[in-house]
């Protein structure tokens, strides 16, 4: 320990005490250099908070400009719940002097951080909102899908119950009932050799007709499961299409004849070797008294059921004659062909079409009329289309088959509000098409005719026409236009 003098004290004391008057007299200096009197009682040193973007004046604040932030941050917290136009208004009440004007625009500054932080919050609940809908299962308006081990060749619904038929490759047909919620199988049966080929419901439902690869034709009771006759209705070739009357049905084969059946008698009533190629498709109307049969050599004729005689045939076509239907309440008959063009026909003039309609990019396999005006059609594309006649218009794309492949068969149920497809993907696809009885087809495009070019270039314009084409509700796609509209506000 060292000690010090009386003299050495003095000193000591006498700087401690110079040192306090000029320390007092910095304070003095500080104090005339603040302008504003409501504010000269301030501490000696202020803190800057980090997190505030003020002015100058507002980082030399005193316990009133702390009293009047706190204030502005009140007023920012009931802004935010507020609205725009509160804000405004606040805004005008604070303009008695510069440093409360600093004061406001930090406090604005703060207001528009609030209101970003809570857009982004908001928008962070409208995301997970929409990912939590995304994954809850929506309400059906279809039946699911029918999956199945073997592929299926053609399939028909009950004229009065949700009840479908289905048939496959290896001979069997089993029969399924059909809800929203789900398909359950009710029967399966192995009834022909090698694969069925064509199958349909009676007219009252009471029977299933089938057409075999081995040259029959079978009729099932839809109570018993039995076979309503013990011998098979023979053809000489193997069957490939049917269409049934009330009392018998009309069948065809590959070889091109068609024959017609009474199963009152059990026997065969006229047989008529009108095509050199398969009968892709039959058509019978016992009200106007006419069968209208299609053929794989590109041309229709037709029958005269009360003459029991063959009427008009057509002249031939450059390509295969796949399928048909007809609207505008039997008088007009469209026909599905090899080359994507629909033909129209005229009630009882079926030598040579009336109008033909292109513009489908593959050959049509399968067709059906779901109102008087609108036909479904299945391409080689494995894509469904709905198509107005008059006027033409392509409506859009009803749905789709796995990986393209190509669509075979088309039915509509007894309500005519879903239709049913069968391809080479081994299900059974339902469409809600109920929809269509209530659209504007006069907006729809028109088909995109595609000129003789190129094949190069017309198959990069047919996949053009493919990408622009409408997508209808049923089909599970989006459009473009409709998938960038969110992005326009």
């Amino acid at each position: 320990m060292i000690l010090q003098t009386p003299s050495q004290l003095k000193e000591e004391s006498d700087n401690e005490e110079s040192s306090e008057e000029s320390s007092e007299e910095e304070d003095d200096e500080i104090l005339d250099d603040i302008d504003d009197p409501a504010v000269g009682d301030a501490p000696d040193q202020i803190v800057q908070n980090p997190f505030y973007e003020g002015s100058d004046d507002d980082k030399s604040g005193s316990d009133d400009a702390s009293e009047l932030e706190d204030e502005d941050e009140q007023d920012s917290d009931s802004k935010v719940e507020e609205g725009p136009d509160d804000i405004d208004s606040d805004d005008s009440d604070f303009d008695s002097d510069d440093d409360s004007d600093d004061s406001d625009d930090g406090g604005d500054d703060m207001d528009d951080k609030n209101d970003e932080a809570d857009k982004g919050f908001n928008d962070e609940e409208d995301l997970i909102a929409a990912l939590k809908s995304a994954r809850e299962k929506k309400a059906r308006d279809c039946p699911p899908d029918i999956k199945l081990k073997e592929s299926a060749t053609d399939i028909s619904f009950h004229p009065e119950e949700n009840i479908i038929a289905v048939s496959n490759l290896l001979g069997e047909l089993s029969i399924f009932s059909c809800s929203n919620e789900e398909n359950k199988a009710l029967k399966k049966l192995k009834l022909h050799k090698g694969g069925i080929r064509s199958i349909e419901y009676s007219v009252d439902g009471k029977h299933i007709l089938t057409a075999g690869k081995d040259k029959t034709v079978k009729v099932v009771d839809v109570e018993t499961w039995n076979l309503m006759m013990k011998e098979p209705l023979s053809h000489p070739s193997p069957l490939y299409s049917l269409a049934p009357l009330s009392n018998g049905c009309v069948s065809g084969d590959e070889d091109g004849t068609v024959k017609f059946w009474d199963f009152r008698t059990k026997k065969n009533t006229l047989t008529s070797k009108r095509f050199d190629e398969f009968v892709s498709s039959i058509y019978a109307d016992e009200e106007k008294k006419v069968v209208i049969a299609t053929s794989g050599e590109g041309t229709i004729q037709s029958w005269d059921m009360r003459m029991n005689k063959p009427d008009i045939q057509s002249e031939v076509y450059d390509s295969e004659l796949n399928c048909l239907s007809v609207v505008r309440e039997g008088t007009k008959v469209v026909v599905g062909s090899g080359e994507g063009i629909m033909y129209i026909f005229n009630q009882g003039e079926y030598g040579y079409h009336s109008d033909q309609y292109p513009g489908h990019p593959d050959s049509i396999n399968s067709m059906i009329g779901v109102t008087d005006n609108v036909v479904i059609t299945g391409c080689e594309d494995g894509t469904l289309r709905a198509v107005h006649l008059f006027p033409h218009r392509f409506v859009g794309q009803v749905g789709h088959h796995g990986g393209d492949m190509p669509v075979e068969k088309i039915d509509v149920n007894a309500d005519g509000d879903v239709i049913a497809s069968v391809g080479h993907d081994n299900r059974v696809k339902f469409w809600n098409i109920g929809y269509l009885e209530k659209m504007d087809y006069e907006k729809k495009r028109k088909p995109i005719v595609q000129k003789s070019q190129v094949v190069k270039k017309r198959k990069l314009a047919e996949a053009v026409a493919r990408e622009t084409e409408h997508q209808l509700p049923s089909s599970g796609r989006v459009n473009k236009k409709e998938f960038f509209q969110g992005f326009k506000d």
